[in-house]
Order: structure tokens, then C-alpha cells, then sequence
């Protein structure tokens, strides 16, 4: 390949990642808009079903980091294609599950195979492709990582309605079996590295286990049981705070660590890490908080929302061959940089809705999104990791690949916390400001549009207090909807504030 030319065995493997990480990924988001379904199939409570998306959630974000020492040992090759006959097998064992207990032991398996593929697809873009390729290459693996959950929910709700949830599972079988017969057949062939394993850090493995597991518990169940206010919830907190400061004590010190933290002293890696996390925070924040509007406000239905939903993957699919234009002919620092100017321009004009807003009110914010998610992550990985020798690169894509989930998750949490906090704010505001001069002729009204069709006149009073209480609610949620956009453009806002920070890459 030093005359930048790719073996069509290269490409063959590398699309069948791209396919295998593409189905690991939509897993993530798939099974959330069916929960409810599925908890009535196995006779379990909804909350109890939640446990279903948890469990997934926790093993995927602790196998993330391991991914590069996993590689080290197995090679790349194997690793994939073991990871993803196990995905596979556990997406069969979903579909057969017959209780609540089944299907969550089977979902840690299918979430710890998930968690390797997408830093796996990551090194690859490094480690099968010469420098001058990495840039294209780059795009398709953005565009894998960050279309699948944008689309998850609404395809999940699809196939749910329309066949049966145990076909969410049942969708991975075909392609999982051809994506790793693929990968082990088109991959170049590497030896093990077994005296890795002589090397094994089993207290960095159960450190990073305990912290990330920790934080994950905290992010996915704190809004549901008041945060601090609940004791496990403090004591998962504190758990993962003392493993946290203990993992970075022990892989620093450590002479062969299950995790090299020194990456970061890389200035480029360092940044890229953090707009990374902050692409998280916009690309899973932004969405869910559209998802609540579409819900809390608009009163879509599933079908609704999931139009409104698919718009910014059309919009990533769309701008691709305009993307690939402007990452030839721009840098990447300007490139990332109109990106993010993008993206806070469409949250600056979500933070303008009203409860009257129609499909053209939203149409054009979530075009520029998708568009903008596009401009900033592929930059971003490549200022993040271009700089970095090729043998830092296997521990490096999962730390970077780190960073991403747990901005969605620390971004989610955080917005749950903020809705609620200026969501009562402001309901108590609006309830000041109703003008009692005028209120109880507006009741009044309410009273006799209802007493027409009502016989107890009190009834008809009542029902009108009950709508105009409804009405204070709502606009009090769209505020603090409102307020969550301006906070999330804000930051992306001064992320723009760091980019003299980092230094080009040479193509």
C-alpha cells in the first residue's frame, strides 16, 4: 500500500466491519421505543423491562476501553470476528428468551460484544488504510457510528408493530454470520501476542469495570429515583468516584496497563477526547430532547416522531458526497470549525419553538444538524488520532470511543436534571403571572364552552381549571426544553474557543 493503493480484500473486510459495527450500534437505541412490548411479552412491568436497555448500556461501556488491549493479544482479525459470532449468538439467544432474567443475562453478553466493534472499526481506519486514504475512509466509519442510533428507535418501533419484538434480535442473525465469515476470510492474518497475557492487569480490568459500570448505573437510574436523594444511587456514585481515582492511579503506575493514559498527554488526542464527549452531548441530547418535545408538547405519535426523527439521517446521507468535497479541499480546523457553528446554529433554532411549531418549523433545524454532525466528527477523529503512532492507535480508539458514550450519557443525565429543575421554575413563574383581573373572566369562558356539554355546572368549572393548569404544564416544559437547546449551544459554542488548541495533520 505505499503507493496508496487498497487491496480489494482490504475493502471487502473493511465494509463488512463497517456492516458488523453498524449492527452493533443500532442495538444500543433498537429495543428502547419496545420496551413496553416486550415487558408485557415477558410479563414483567415496564420498569423492570428497563433493565433490559441497563444491562446492555453498562457491559458495552466497559468493554469500550478494553478493546485495545484485546487486540493486542488476539489481533484485530480475530478479535472482530470472535466478537461478532458472539454478538450474533446472543441475538439469537434474545429472540428465544422466555423470562425477564433470561433475556438481561443474554443482553450483558450481546452489550460486551458490541462494546469492542466500534474502537475495532476505529483502529481500522489506521491499520488498514495508508495516510492519504485515512480522511475518506474516516467519513463512512462516522457516518456507521453516528446514523445507527439517530435511526434506532424509529426502525425498533417499526419492526415492533409491524412483526414482533423477538424480530429485533432476529434482524442480526444473517448479516452477523456474513460480516464475520467476511472479516475472518478478507482480513489480513496476524499472530497472537501471548506474552500480553502474561502481562494481565486483572486490577486495571476490575477497576475499569467498577468505575464504568458505577457511572453507568448512576447516568441510567438517577432520574428515576431522585438522584442523591436515594442511597444506592449515592453509593454506586461514590463507588465509581474512588474507582475512578484508583484506576488512574494504578494504570499510571502500572508498568504494562490494560489501559495507557498516557495517550492523553498527546495535545491533539487530549482535545479531540473532548470534542468528542461534547459530540456525544449533542448528538444523544439533542435527539432526546427533540423526542420529548415531539412527545410532551406536540402529542405525536410514534409514526410522527419517528418522520420528524429520520429527517437528520437523510441529511447525513444526502451531504455525504458534499462532505467528502470539503475534506479535500478544507482543513480539517475549519472544517470541524463550521461544523460546530452548524450545529449551534439548528439547537439556537429548536431553542425558538412553540407548542404551535409544524413539520416545516422543525424540517430545516434537523437538516442542519445532521449535516453539522457529519462536518465535526469526521475532523475530529482525524485531528484526534492522526498525530498518534500507529502502535498507540489500538488504546487510543477506545478511550476516544469512550469519550463519546459518555457524553451521551452524562449529557442525557444532565438535561433530565435541568428539564425538571426549570421545568417547576418555570410553571411557578407563569402561575404568578396570571392576571387575576383576567383570569376568572378566561374561566369563565372555559366554564361555558365545557358546560354545554356537561349538566353540573361545577364539573364544567373544574374542567376548565384542569385545561388551564394543562396548558401552564406544557408551556412550562417547552421553556425548559428551550432552555436545555440554548444550554447545549452554548457549549458547542465554546468548544469554538479551543480550536487554536490543535494542530493540523499532514495528509
Amino acid at each position: 500500500m505505499t503507493d496508496g493503493t487498497v487491496p480489494m480484500r482490504t475493502w471487502l473486510a473493511f465494509i463488512a466491519m463497517c456492516g458488523g459495527t453498524f449492527m452493533a450500534v443500532l442495538d444500543t437505541q433498537i429495543v428502547a421505543s419496545s420496551l413496553p412490548e416486550i415487558a408485557t411479552s415477558l410479563g414483567a412491568t415496564v420498569e423492570e423491562a428497563s433493565w433490559i436497555q441497563t444491562a446492555y448500556m453498562i457491559a458495552e461501556v466497559i468493554m469500550i476501553p478494553l478493546a485495545g488491549w484485546l487486540s493486542g493479544v488476539l489481533s484485530l482479525r480475530r478479535l472482530y470476528s470472535v466478537a461478532c459470532a458472539f454478538f450474533t449468538l446472543s441475538s439469537l439467544l434474545c429472540a428465544l428468551a422466555w423470562s425477564l432474567e433470561s433475556i438481561i443475562a443474554v443482553r450483558i453478553l450481546q452489550g460486551l460484544c458490541a462494546g469492542l466493534l466500534a474502537p475495532l472499526l476505529y483502529q481500522g481506519i489506521y491499520l488498514m488504510f495508508p495516510r492519504e486514504r485515512q480522511p475518506g475512509v474516516t467519513i463512512y466509519v462516522v457516518l456507521v457510528v453516528s446514523l445507527a442510533p439517530i435511526i434506532g428507535p424509529t426502525l425498533g418501533g417499526w419492526i415492533t408493530q409491524n412483526w414482533s419484538w423477538r424480530w429485533l434480535f432476529l434482524i442480526n442473525l444473517v448479516p452477523g454470520a456474513l460480516v464475520g465469515a467476511a472479516v475472518a476470510t478478507f482480513m489480513k492474518r496476524e499472530g497472537y501476542d501471548a506474552a500480553r497475557l502474561k502481562r494481565f492487569d486483572l486490577a486495571g480490568i476490575l477497576l475499569v469495570a467498577l468505575f464504568l459500570g458505577s457511572l453507568e448505573y448512576v447516568l441510567g437510574k438517577g432520574p428515576d429515583n431522585d438522584w442523591f436523594d436515594s442511597r444506592r444511587i449515592t453509593a454506586f456514585t461514590a463507588l465509581s468516584l474512588t474507582s475512578f481515582l484508583l484506576l488512574v492511579w494504578r494504570e499510571l503506575s502500572c508498568r504494562h496497563p490494560v489501559i495507557d493514559l498516557r495517550s492523553f498527554r498527546d495535545r491533539n488526542f487530549c482535545t479531540g477526547c473532548l470534542f468528542n464527549f461534547v459530540m456525544g452531548v449533542g448528538l444523544f441530547g439533542s435527539g432526546y430532547l427533540m423526542v420529548l418535545f415531539l412527545s410532551a408538547v406536540k402529542r405525536f405519535n410514534s409514526q410522527q416522531i419517528g418522520e420528524v426523527m429520520a429527517v437528520p439521517g437523510a441529511a447525513m446521507l444526502l451531504t455525504l458526497p458534499l462532505l467528502r468535497m470539503l475534506r479535500r479541499r478544507l482543513d480539517g480546523r475549519l472544517c470541524l470549525a463550521l461544523g460546530l457553528s452548524l450545529f449551534a446554529w439548528a439547537l439556537l433554532s429548536n431553542a425558538r419553538l412553540t407548542a404551535s411549531a409544524g413539520f416545516d418549523d422543525l424540517f430545516w433545524p434537523q437538516v442542519m444538524r445532521g449535516t453539522a454532525i457529519m462536518m465535526c466528527l469526521s475532523p475530529v477523529t482525524e485531528l484526534a488520532l492522526g498525530r498518534l503512532p500507529l502502535a498507540a492507535i489500538p488504546n487510543a480508539t477506545g478511550l476516544y470511543s469512550l469519550m463519546r458514550s459518555l457524553g451521551g450519557g452524562i449529557g442525557i443525565a444532565v438535561i433530565n436534571f435541568l428539564v425538571q429543575q426549570r421545568s417547576a421554575f418555570h410553571y411557578g413563574r407563569l402561575a404568578e403571572r396570571l392576571n387575576p383581573n383576567r383570569y376568572p373572566e378566561y374561566l369563565d369562558a372555559l366554564q361555558a364552552s365545557f358546560a354545554a356539554g356537561m349538566a353540573d355546572l361545577d364539573q364544567a368549572g373544574q374542567a376548565g381549571m384542569r385545561l388551564v393548569a394543562a396548558l401552564v404544564r406544557r408551556e412550562s416544559a417547552l421553556m425548559a426544553y428551550n432552555d436545555a437547546w440554548l444550554l447545549i449551544a452554548a457549549l458547542f459554542g465554546v468548544m469554538l474557543l479551543l480550536l487554536p488548541m490543535v494542530r493540523s495533520v499532514k495528509r
